[in-house]
């Protein structure tokens, strides 16, 4: 019975006694957020002596530095080493308290003694290299790190934690040569390089060290073919593009490789408006012949960046008939497939909007979508192109119908998003504007920034506009009006724009009209008539829906067309400074940024 009494009265005073514990710890931690390190002491010094905890100790040790208690943290430190089997990271501790205190004799001497007793443990290492870091001793980390790889003879290792630390002491240079050095010994680095020297590469000045040092390396290694992939990135870095698609070409050759350097070039081209350059890339690949495994992508793509190029000048009817034959080569090459369905779209979109022959295209969509082994999202994009191919002639029902289709099949997708956005703008086009209105305010709220957005504007300038009277026959021409344009019906749609002022003075329309003529000019490739009415708009109409679209769209025509970088950095500007909040903001701040001298990019 006693003895049961005893082992009762134990139970007892160990739970009292782990509440004690538990309402102290509470105390100190919330003596130790509002800065009371006195108070904080006491309590976790008391924790200490019962339990031993590491957190206790580290809570403790932390207040009597905070207090310049010492000695007290000296013998707490040395109490702790003698008391584990594991004292290095405990000894750290001890180094960074004479530190502090001022010794830093003592501090250099017990840190050199913790890199001379590192065990070959990987864990043990980082923990030691980690706890260098906690202390800002970043020499001494990087030091545990590379002695640690030593010591374990693998040279491969804490790559990710020494990039950290040479960018935190700004040694972009060592830096550059770990990455050079980790892509040696494992090719498959290469990709983690390119993402770590994107993030470090700031300015022309880093990127011409890079070039140097990689050059060198070259230079040495010759046949390295992760620093010859390194050299092409670098060019399109620098919007070299020409220098990039010159060594891709030369490495392709004496590797012996499939082209996959020069496609990437190329692709790179194609997003930068270099179309000329992308054509000589792809050119390139369909020269290696039919038995290179690119050639079939080849052909397609150079089709691709012809298709930009004269779109996007000023270009003749018989260059437009010339493209539509070699995409009927190709496809009658190739046959119609989920390979070739790309292709496809591209000969429709041109069938369609560049040679006045919708129903030819109409039908390729047609036999596209029904094409075998063809993904949901690809035959969601062909239907989305078919329903504005049956806007195009007029058959509003038609289009209504397969918008519906890839919307319900893709609910939660962005392509049921951008169905249900067509839907609407259908709807607006037609003059149905509430019930456009209505889709468009859920739209707002898409997960999708660019249809909210789209949704947002097109929203706003229906409430803008809708006037008292019911026929609202102003908005009505103006949606007209956009129809034309989507339709590429551009003279006409001018002329519609026109008359609105001329039948309806007076109206709310006048930068919903500047913006619309300024996207028409674009479509045109008439960039200085584009000028003037988003201009117009940025003085006028700075207060209204389409302000940041005008000073965006300007200071891009500035950078890319009309190459007045100065012009466009004084926009770009702007339109950070003036919307804060607009969805172009970070675009601009990145260009802005580049034009600046701050990145090459």
């Amino acid at each position: 019975m006693q003895r049961i009494l005893l082992i009762l009265l134990l139970l007892t005073w160990s739970q009292f006694s782990f509440a004690q514990n538990s309402s102290n710890e509470a105390l100190a931690n919330d003596f130790l957020k509002n800065g009371d390190f006195e108070k904080a002491a006491k309590l976790y010094e008391q924790l200490y002596n019962s339990s031993g905890s590491e957190t206790s100790y580290n809570n403790l040790l932390f207040c009597q530095l905070k207090l310049k208690q010492f000695d007290k943290a000296e013998k707490l430190a040395q109490h702790q080493i003698k008391k584990s089997s594991k004292s290095l990271s405990y000894m750290v501790d001890l180094g960074n308290i004479y530190r502090q205190s001022g010794n830093n004799n003592k501090a250099k001497e017990q840190f050199n003694s913790v890199l001379n007793n590192l065990p070959a443990e990987m864990f043990a290492i980082s923990e030691i290299s980690n706890k260098f870091y906690s202390i800002a001793e970043y020499d001494y980390a990087i030091q545990a790190f590379k002695k640690g790889r030593q010591l374990i003879g693998n040279e491969t290792m804490f790559t990710f934690e020494l990039t950290r630390l040479y960018t935190i002491k700004q040694d972009k240079i060592t830096l550059i040569e770990e990455l050079l050095n980790q892509v040696k010994i494992n090719p498959a680095f290469i990709t983690s390089t390119k993402t770590l020297l994107a993030g470090t590469l700031e300015d022309k000045k880093d990127f011409e060290m890079f070039r140097t040092i990689l050059q060198k390396r070259l230079n040495k290694d010759s046949e390295n073919m992760e620093l010859a992939e390194l050299q092409v990135w670098l060019f399109l870095q620098q919007k070299d593009y020409n220098s990039s698609l010159s060594q891709a070409i030369s490495y392709d050759k004496k590797f012996d490789e499939d082209g996959q350097r020069v496609l990437s070039v190329g692709q790179a081209c194609i997003n930068n408006d270099e179309y000329d350059i992308a054509i000589k890339a792809f050119s390139y690949l369909v020269s290696k012949g039919n038995k290179s495994p690119l050639y079939q992508q080849g052909r397609i793509e150079l089709l691709t960046a012809r298709n930009k190029k004269i779109t996007a000048g000023n270009f003749k009817q018989k260059d437009l008939l010339e493209l539509e034959e070699d995409y009927k080569s190709l496809l009658q090459e190739f046959g119609t497939s989920s390979e070739t369905v790309f292709a496809i779209r591209e000969l429709a979109n041109l069938q369609a909007y560049q040679l006045n022959k919708p129903n030819d295209a109409i039908a390729l969509l047609e036999e596209a979508i029904k094409l075998p082994r063809l993904s949901f999202s690809v035959q969601a994009q062909c239907k989305l192109d078919l329903g504005d191919l049956y806007i195009l002639t007029g058959d509003v029902w038609e289009a209504t119908l397969i918008y519906g289709q890839v919307d319900k099949a893709l609910r939660d997708n962005p392509l049921g998003q951008e169905a249900r956005f067509r839907n609407a703008q259908l709807s607006y086009f037609n003059g149905d504007f509430d019930w456009a209105k209505a889709q468009l305010d859920v739209l707002k709220a898409s997960t999708s920034q660019l249809f909210a957005n789209d949704a947002l504007n097109l929203s706003l300038v229906i409430n803008d506009n809708l006037g008292p009277d019911s026929t609202n026959a102003p908005l009505k021409m103006y949606a007209k009006a956009e129809l034309l344009i989507f339709q590429n019906k551009t003279d006409n749609a001018l002329a519609k724009l026109d008359s609105i002022d001329i039948l309806y003075p007076n109206n709310s329309l006048n930068d919903d009209i500047l913006m619309a003529k300024a996207k028409i000019y674009i479509k045109k490739g008439q960039t200085e008539k584009a000028v003037n009415p988003l201009t117009e708009i940025c003085e006028k109409y700075s207060y209204d829906v389409w302000a940041d679209d005008a000073l965006f769209m300007l200071a891009d025509l500035y950078e890319n067309k009309l190459h007045q970088p100065a012009k466009a950095q004084t926009l770009y500007e702007q339109l950070i400074t003036k919307f804060p909040g607009s969805l172009y903001v970070i675009e601009a701040r990145k260009h802005f940024r580049i034009l600046r001298g701050d990145v090459v990019n």
